[in-house]
């Protein structure tokens, strides 16, 4: 035995395919040359075959009849692949192996697998299986067809199948593979019919379940010449599959127990999940493809050898067509009784539905996409969407699974996509499929359909559209249409054209703003004349119809004005999507919204079509004005080239009037009027309506500006433009507010202070139902400073917060008082009305009957009805009036992400804080204020471009308010906090300019200045949470940031924060140590750095610090309990001692530092203290200071 050999044998067993197969080759090649090398030594002339095991051993090296042995034994063994493994190396080893004779490896094989009536269920079972799998491997090596084979050795296999079948439900299908496996193979024996003979006779008296049915389509492809008539006595002829015959196959596939199977004593296997094998050898009849009849001949543990693959025709047979089987019935005849009205039928088991899942997972792939609506008949969809939508039902999983087979194959045959979006939406399906499944299945099949897909798809689309004949329910489907429509459009991942694009605009203008007079001849040749040309709808379109028309029609043009150039997209991918300076226009540099003007101006001139809507003279005139100017911006545009400028903010601006007279002609006259007047201004002369300015120092100076409030003073042209694009924000229009975003990016370098008021006027407006009504009106004043605002604000919240809370109380009292006053008054009315209230007369109520009381609750009822729609139509005004602060905000947001390097910046951040204090957190307003904390916090205090501060007084009071709105309101809030802390830091940034400043003799006055105010700020805020009994830590907070980021601009804090070292001067241990960590930062960031400028300044501090360092260790001597460290805050304080000493001793001589210190003298005490002397770590401490002052 070569030892060479012995490890394949353990990885036959593996459960890694690969290894497997791996380890049989490799034996069998070792084999193989054993087995040459020992032939070439036997006797010439000696050709014979082993019968017995003598034989064996004479005739075949002895590792091969060792290996022979041994695969037969492994054969019942469960360890883990050995079955399949060793199967697999017996397979090519009979093959290999012309010495070997069958009756040998079956008087072996049945030797090894003899089962006894002491075995257990699990042993019996494995000697069944390993004695199947020896035949499996008998069949496979082709030993059947060798001369040396008998009929005994056929007979006494089938034989043993039988008993097989009749002893185990479980091994009925695999015994009859085995077969199968046999029958193509008998034709080239000479003993054939006796086989055959003994086949029919062992296991085909009739056809009546699955597995006879499978043997009998075997012999008929493979036997043709062999008669089934008796067998099919009670079929309609022996094709299967002819028309009359396909209820009884239907019956047959079903694998319903019969009484013949009773009678017959067969063994019933319980129902498993796989689907038998004779549904492949029934779909291989109908598609040409390869047999799939060979594959999992196995079952359920099937052999890793490779199955031979055979070429069928759609007959199965490969030879001539029989006047029998020209009758066969169509595909579609055979789904929809075998499999749709037979599996998935109404009435059918979980498990038969189960199997039709598997069904359609199994064809999917063989369908061409003119045979999809085969399968998807009327009972699977039903089951599949039913079994789609609740993900507890029994079918969830295998109808998921079934999903995401449909989306593979849509996006491996993309000419299979639009038949499958077609089928899942169509009559069959639902079109509102994704929504009632709760899936994404139609939405990511259009995802992966190309351009031809979409087209057709379009086209789909536009034929249920027009071709809707109840008028009762048309509206429904046409809205699904148009929901469709912008859905492709909108969403990113659809491939798009501009081609498709361009129709679908021209397709949604026709119907949303034009009769046909006369719909267009139907094109015979052209895939898509629904939605190319243009046909009178079948039933005239509502009124509702007309304006989902109108809305999908400024939903895509919003759309297309977010779209970048699809050719751009193309080469780029999604990353184009980031840079939003080419949004809104197409390869060729054109705007989308211009081709969109330049449809509607032929749609207007076609005399098949006619406006819905007649422009009057006035509106007529306008037009041609706006159209005019459009044109000449134009003109203008093409010479300077520039994407975001005024005039193009005016060319759209114009071009959306133009296309929005079809929506709205009274306002868009209106708009247009005040956009004219506006062009005129800006693009003439400057404005000359600027206000006078008073003299300095003038006492009439704020006299003259309330004055001049009060007069009809002409705004600004961009005033104007905003009050413009802010109405659009109040429209339920979402292209116009989109429009207002677009356009105020391109006007946003001219807005003005007083510009940021109007808007900020709006924003913080107050939500009652008086103020919503007026919160558009044109005249507004001016608001005062921002930081005056916040700063009185500021004043009555620390003064009194309680007195805000109850007047907050109060108004809500005073506004339910109305209310219940109101409601008092019906329940009395209804009360009198019903006689239950009486007045003086008191005998009445005691007349009432029962029906009164039923119509008095009635009554009752209906009132509190009528409240609760008055509540909840104010919920409502509420919602509205903050979606549009929302808005607002949004002009706000861009005004700062175009401008970050505006000096008006900075004038946003009060205002916003403001609003914050003032707005009441609730569900209405959530959203609101997360949008503007989000920007303080995420936005403009983390940008990389920032203003320069000019006005360092009014950047200081900006300062000053951010320190007291996060004093006030990020104590108890954490987001509000960070964002206080962030705007902190941000704004210290905008005064210095970004980088840390370090102090110099050549530092200018004006830095010199800025720094003294600036640090003045933070040093008022450590100085006062050092001392304050208050719970929070927000002031430490605020300036926590700058040891790290700014140390050296931070040092003059220190003279300032020394005095805390002591730690009688801090309100607990724990804000001493906080100090003592935020000085030695600092010290640690500057000192010993190249610059003797700190060197100086802290050697000059050094002396202060031992001052109070000794203050400090006689206070903790004397035990003075409010004066005392405890051992951590000791251990801080030692640790603040180790940085101090190093520094020193790194600029000056031991000498120098030990006459400072007298370490002796300071230290020695701190372990004679009780509280600390039996603590070693304070021990190291000290003794580590020590050892600074030795060498």
């Amino acid at each position: 035995m070569a030892a060479s050999t012995l490890q394949h044998y353990w990885d036959l067993a593996s459960f890694d395919p690969a290894v497997r197969i791996n380890a049989a080759q490799s034996l069998v090649r070792s084999l193989a040359e054993f087995q040459k090398d020992h032939e070439a030594t036997i006797q010439n002339g000696t050709h014979k075959t082993a019968t017995t095991e003598d034989e064996l051993d004479i005739l075949c090296a002895p590792d091969v009849s060792y290996a022979l042995r041994r695969l037969l034994r492994g054969l019942p063994s469960s360890r883990q692949g050995a079955r399949q493994g060793f199967s697999l190396a017996l397979t090519e080893l009979l093959a290999i192996t012309d010495v070997v004779n069958v009756s040998l490896v079956l008087d072996l094989l049945f030797k090894h697998t003899e089962r006894s009536s002491g075995m257990s269920s699990d042993e019996t079972r494995d000697m069944l299986f390993g004695r199947i799998f020896g035949m499996i491997a008998i069949v496979a090596a082709g030993m059947i067809s060798k001369p040396t084979t008998t009929f005994e050795d056929i007979e006494k296999m089938l034989d043993s199948l039988k008993e097989m079948i009749q002893v185990k439900s479980y091994v009925v299908e695999i015994c009859h593979h085995v077969l199968i496996n046999i029958i193509p193979y008998v034709n080239s024996l000479e003993y054939k019919d006796k086989v055959i003979e003994k086949i029919l006779e062992l296991f085909l008296t009739e056809v009546t379940n699955v597995d006879e049915l499978n043997v009998a389509l075997a012999i008929q492809h493979y036997l043709p010449q062999v008669d089934l008539s008796s067998q099919f006595s009670d079929w309609k002829g022996t094709n299967v599959l002819t028309t009359a015959n396909l209820p009884h196959l239907a019956t047959v596939l079903k694998e319903v127990p019969s009484e013949d199977t009773e009678k017959k004593n067969q063994k019933i296997a319980d129902w498993k999940p796989q689907l038998h094998s004779v549904w492949d050898r029934l779909l291989s009849i109908y598609f040409e493809t390869e047999s799939s009849s060979q594959q999992n001949e196995n079952g359920h543990e099937e052999s890793d050898r490779p199955k031979k693959k055979m070429r069928v025709n759609k007959k199965g047979d490969g030879k001539a067509k029989s006047q029998e089987e020209d009758k066969k019935a169509s595909f579609g005849e055979f789904w929809d009784i075998c499999v749709d009205k037979s599996l998935f039928d109404h009435g059918a088991s979980q498990g038969r539905k189960y199997w039709g899942f598997k069904l359609v997972q199994k064809i999917l792939r063989r369908l061409t996409s003119d045979q999809m609506s085969l399968i998807f008949t009327q009972n699977f969809m039903r089951c599949f969407i039913n079994s789609l939508s609740v993900s507890d039902r029994y079918l969830n999983k295998v109808a998921a699974h079934t999903a995401n087979i449909i989306q593979d194959v849509a996006k491996d045959n993309k000419e299979a996509g639009f038949a499958l979006v077609t089928q899942l939406v169509g009559n069959q399906g639902r079109q509102d499929f994704d929504r009632l499944t709760r899936t994404h299945t139609v939405e990511n099949i259009l995802k992966t359909m190309d351009t031809e897909g979409i087209q057709s798809y379009l086209n789909y689309l536009a034929q249920i559209f027009i071709e809707q004949s109840d008028k009762t329910q048309a509206d429904q489907p046409r809205a699904w249409v148009l929901k469709q429509l912008t859905f492709l459009v909108k969403n990113n991942a659809i491939p798009k054209e501009e081609n498709w694009l361009l129709s679908l605009v021209r397709f949604l203008m026709v119907y949303a703003f034009f009769d046909i007079k006369k719909s267009a001849k139907k094109s015979t040749t052209s895939p898509n004349a629904y939605f190319e040309d243009y046909y009178q709808p079948t039933t005239p379109l509502s009124e509702t119809t007309l304006n989902q028309c109108k809305e999908s029609f400024q939903t895509v043009l919003m759309a297309l004005e977010k779209l970048p150039p699809l050719a751009k997209t193309k080469e780029l991918g999604v990353s184009s999507l980031r840079s939003k300076r080419l949004n809104g226009t197409m390869n060729d540099g054109e705007l989308w919204v211009y081709r969109v003007y330049e449809i509607q101006q032929k749609l207007v001139k076609d005399k098949h079509l006619k406006l819905r809507t007649e422009l009057s003279k006035e509106s007529q005139t306008s037009l041609k004005k706006a159209i005019s100017l459009m044109e000449g911006l134009r003109k203008k545009l093409k010479e300077d080239d520039k994407y975001e400028s005024v005039e193009r903010g005016f060319e759209l601006l114009f071009l959306h009037m133009i296309l929005h007279f079809m929506m709205d002609e009274e306002e868009t006259e209106n708009v247009l009027s005040e956009l004219f007047e506006c062009y005129n201004k800006i693009t003439t002369t400057p404005s000359t309506n600027k206000k006078p300015k008073a003299k300095k120092g003038s006492k009439k100076s704020k006299e003259t500006e309330e004055t001049m409030d009060q007069e009809n003073v002409e705004p600004e042209p961009i005033d104007v433009i905003v009050d413009i694009l802010v109405s659009f924000m109040t429209h339920s229009s979402a292209m116009l507010k989109n429009l207002a975003e677009q356009v105020f990016e391109m006007f946003s370098h001219k807005v003005t202070k007083q510009t940021l008021g109007l808007l900020f006027d709006l924003i913080s407006s107050s939500d009652s139902k008086n103020e919503a009504d007026d919160l558009f009106d044109d005249d507004m004043d001016e608001v005062d400073s921002d930081v005056e605002i916040i700063e009185e604000d500021v004043d009555m919240d620390e003064d009194s917060d309680d007195d805000e809370e109850d007047e907050e109380e109060d108004e809500e009292e005073e506004e339910n008082g109305e209310v219940d006053e109101e409601l008092r008054r019906k329940v009395e009315e209804a009360m009198r009305n019903q006689g239950v209230l009486g007045g003086d007369d008191e005998e009445e109520d005691e007349d009432l009957d029962d029906e009164a009381m039923f119509g008095f609750d009635d009554k009752l009822a209906e009132i509190f009805k009528q409240k609760q729609l008055v509540s909840g139509k104010d919920n409502k005004e509420e919602h509205n009036v903050y979606q549009f602060k929302n808005s607002v905000t949004d002009l706000v947001i861009i005004f700062v992400r175009k401008n970050p390097e505006n000096p008006l910046v900075l004038q946003t951040i009060v205002p916003l804080l403001n609003i914050l204090r003032v707005t009441p957190a609730k569900s209405t307003t959530n959203q609101f204020l997360q949008k503007i904390i989000a920007f303080l916090k995420n936005k403009l205090s983390k940008a990389t471009e920032y203003p320069k501060v000019e006005d360092v007084d009014n950047a200081l009071e900006i300062l000053s308010a951010v320190h007291d709105f996060t004093k006030t309101k990020g104590s108890n809030n954490k987001e509000l906090a960070d964002m206080g802390i962030q705007l902190s830091m941000y704004l210290r940034k905008c005064i210095f300019g970004g980088s840390d400043i370090m102090i110099s003799k050549d530092m200018s006055k004006d830095t010199k200045q800025r720094l003294e105010k600036t640090n003045a700020i933070y040093c008022d805020n450590l100085c006062d949470y050092y001392r304050s009994k208050k719970h929070t830590r927000i002031e430490y907070d605020l300036a926590a940031f700058l040891p790290k980021h700014f140390p050296y601009s931070s040092w003059p804090l220190i003279d300032s924060l020394l005095e805390f070292i002591n730690p009688s001067t801090c309100h607990n241990n724990y804000r001493h140590t906080q100090n003592l960590e935020w000085i030695s930062t600092v010290i640690n960031r500057t000192v010993d750095k190249s610059s003797e400028t700190y060197d100086k300044l802290f050697l000059s501090i050094v002396p202060k610090i031992v001052k109070l360092t000794k203050e400090s260790i006689e206070n903790s001597v004397k035990g003075n309990d409010k004066k005392i460290l405890d051992t951590n805050s000791m251990r801080s304080f030692l640790k603040f001692l180790l940085v101090i000493v190093r520094k020193q001793k790194k600029l000056t001589n031991i000498e120098e530092l030990k006459t400072t210190w007298k370490p002796q003298e300071t230290f020695s005490n701190i372990t004679h203290i009780k509280k600390y002397s039996d603590k070693p770590s304070l021990e190291a401490l000290r003794k580590q200071l020590l050892a600074l002052f030795d060498h």
